[in-house]
């Protein structure tokens, strides 16, 4: 038995020491960030008609007064695999609208629920 245990805590220490991937819970952020990672991407525009100052986000944006964004985008191109909306306040308050994959949105005022400013953002 004890020749086991050894032989089981060398190959761990051995995987380790090689590279090996944890597994998600190890890191208290893998677990939310790796799902989001495989496709959620939407690049943000300053000015209508994707002009101006962009940036591309690739994760959930809880406050975008953090990033410098906050009731600052005007258009997106949502170039991942999920689904991004968009809230007009920070923590996913207030008004919001979504933008399908591939779908680009030339001006947030387009879209039936008007969003004066967009301050926090989610991909589902």
């Amino acid at each position: 038995m004890r020749i086991r245990l050894i032989a089981a805590a060398g190959a761990a220490a051995a995987a380790l020491s090689l590279g090996a991937a944890l597994p998600a819970f190890a890191n208290s952020h893998a677990s939310v960030a790796a799902p989001l990672a495989k496709g959620a991407k939407v690049k943000v525009f300053q000015d209508a008609k994707y002009k101006n100052r962009n940036t591309t986000f690739t994760e959930n944006m809880w406050n975008l007064k953090h990033d410098g964004w906050n009731d600052t985008i005007s258009s997106a191109i949502n170039e991942g695999k999920r689904a991004v909306t968009f809230s007009s306040e920070p923590y996913f308050h207030g008004a919001h609208f979504s933008l399908a994959p591939g779908y680009r949105l030339p001006a947030t005022g387009y879209r039936d629920a008007y969003v004066v400013g967009v301050g926090s953002l989610t991909f589902h």
